[in-house]
């Protein structure tokens, strides 16, 4: 689902004579000795876009950070094999076609005969077979080789890459999601984890990265020429750490002219003002993360739990119109695997949730304090501080359902290493649902602090695994139905709520988010392609 709002700003200023009140002139360390603010007499031709939260390291592979839109940025730099169309369905890449073999064991590859890396050496199917070995030698974040079984190169621009075990989800999923490296570049690269120099951001994308400051959080990218998948439609590219409310005034002052996350309450205000704002659920769901190997061994303890809170009352108290109910079941409304079938809501229900508690030999004394094994039941949640909100509302919650609750509010460093060290009950995090669902094990079986999980549960990891290797979507979306009862039905966490997030433009462009999410499954209006011409 997407909820779009296009409204026009009454008066663009085209040439903002004071960028630099948004930009400065900050000096940049790593790629030379230029300067972030670059003369640029057509203001017309450099796009501004605001992040709130600035540095997101270099914009190479391996080095920058390990969160969506650090990956998102690195796209602009660095192409993939195969790319998205506006609807988010597969879309020429680096390569220009594919072929999948009629026993689903190999794909032929024809890569763009005109495409080049910044430093203006062609790119050739022996950059692909590279980065491939490569990435088994040094494994990447956003993207796994592991299904591979090698890759022969056919000629300059050709190439077969075989498989393992046939899976029909590689297009959308490593193909989609693995940037292609320069031979000549990382060949020599033994710890690709420390390669930070200007030569480690040389990628083949319709933008290069042109300046870089780390302190203030700044980029600037630069337009390249002859990109095989359409012309640059800006000279300039500039990414600049900037909150809301800074950047809603040089929105309207035309120095900026993208707000890349605006905080859903200040919508109001980008509308009032007449800009382009798109809306969507992010689908990076609030879940209620329960520890399996303490008091929530038992998926009817963990049903208890889902009973005993009211999501209408948390997302009314704690999401005021910028948020609606998570679906149960994992994947979330306009999901193209969204079981048609429904999971089990957990509609707000004391008596059953306290049922279903004293049927595992949970008590309740005089006061209507639980208990087991004679003893007080404390339980321990955790959350960093984004979350204060929802997580003193869920508190309040199960101490008035009779559970005593010790709430934490953690830096992110104390939190990941309570949570790998086993000492809480209950979490309250953010993760994705978005990308293909061949990302589904480590999300739920993972050991990340915001993953479920979850213990090997033999159905479950069976239809994982089954649908890895379906020879169809529809295939896939039978097995992913049955993944989504168990979901619902085994709780590894409780989706709670799904926040929206929004995104403000001013006329140069606008775009709606991309059904589905970016490559690995990024909730964001700003793929690449609204880039090019």
């Amino acid at each position: 689902m997407s909820l779009v709002h296009r409204f026009v700003h009454p008066r663009f200023l085209a040439h903002a004579a004071a960028v630099g009140l948004a930009l400065g002139a900050a000096q940049y360390s790593g790629l030379g000795a230029d300067t972030l603010m670059a003369a640029e007499p057509d203001r017309q031709r450099q796009l501004v876009i605001t992040d709130s939260k600035g540095d997101r390291g270099m914009l190479a592979p391996y080095v920058h950070r390990k969160n969506g839109i650090a990956y998102l940025y690195t796209s602009y730099i660095f192409d993939t094999l195969v790319s998205q169309d506006a609807d988010g369905n597969p879309a020429p890449g680096l390569a220009r076609t594919w072929t999948r073999s009629e026993d689903g064991l190999s794909y032929d590859l024809e890569l763009q005969p005109d495409a080049k890396w910044h430093d203006g050496t062609p790119v050739t199917a022996d950059d692909v077979a590279f980065t491939l070995r490569y990435m088994a030698e040094h494994p990447y974040v956003f993207g796994s080789v592991k299904s591979l079984a090698g890759v022969e190169v056919e000629g300059a621009h050709d190439l077969r890459i075989h498989i393992k075990r046939a899976q029909y989800g590689l297009v959308e999923g490593l193909f989609s999601a693995i940037p292609i490296l320069p031979r000549h570049i990382y060949e020599g690269v033994e710890d690709p984890f420390r390669f930070a120099t200007s030569d480690a951001a040389i990628g083949s994308g319709p933008y290069r990265l042109a300046a870089y400051d780390k302190a203030q959080g700044r980029y600037r990218l630069e337009a390249t020429e002859d990109h095989p998948l359409g012309r640059p439609r800006f000279a300039q590219i500039w990414i600049v750490k900037m909150g809301p409310d800074a950047a809603l005034q040089a929105m309207s002052t035309g120095e900026v002219d993208v707000i890349s996350y605006l905080p859903p309450d200040r919508l109001p205000e980008a509308l009032s003002a007449g800009f382009a704002v798109e809306t969507s659920p992010s689908d990076h769901v609030l879940r209620l993360g329960f520890n399996h190997r303490g008091q929530f061994q038992t998926k009817e303890v963990r049903q208890a739990i889902a009973y005993a809170v009211d999501r209408s009352a948390l997302l009314v108290t704690a999401f005021p119109g910028i948020a609606e109910l998570a679906e149960t079941g994992y994947f979330q409304p306009g999901s193209k695997w969204q079981s048609e079938e429904a999971t089990e809501g957990y509609t707000y229900d004391p008596a059953r949730a306290r049922d279903l508690l004293m049927a595992t030999g949970w008590t309740q004394d005089s006061a209507g304090r639980w208990q087991a094994q004679g003893g007080e039941i404390r339980l321990r949640l955790l959350t960093d501080g984004r979350e204060v909100k929802p997580a003193k509302v869920i508190a309040e919650q199960l101490e008035a359902f009779g559970f005593a609750v010790d709430l934490r509010v953690m830096e992110m460093a104390s939190l990941r290493s309570l949570v790998a060290d086993g000492d809480y009950d209950l979490t309250l995090f953010s993760s994705s649902t978005l990308g293909d669902p061949g990302n589904i094990s480590r999300r739920v079986f993972g050991r990340g602090w915001n993953s479920d999980r979850f213990p090997a549960d033999p159905k479950m990891t069976g239809l994982i695994k089954a649908q890895a290797v379906a020879q169809n979507q529809a295939e896939r979306q039978e097995i992913l139905a049955q993944f989504q009862q168990l979901y619902a039905e085994n709780l590894p966490s409780y989706m709670l709520v799904n926040p929206l997030m929004a995104t403000v433009f001013n006329d140069k462009l606008s775009a709606p988010f991309m059904s589905g999410g970016v490559a690995i499954g990024i909730p964001s209006a700003l793929h690449k392609s609204i880039f090019l011409e």
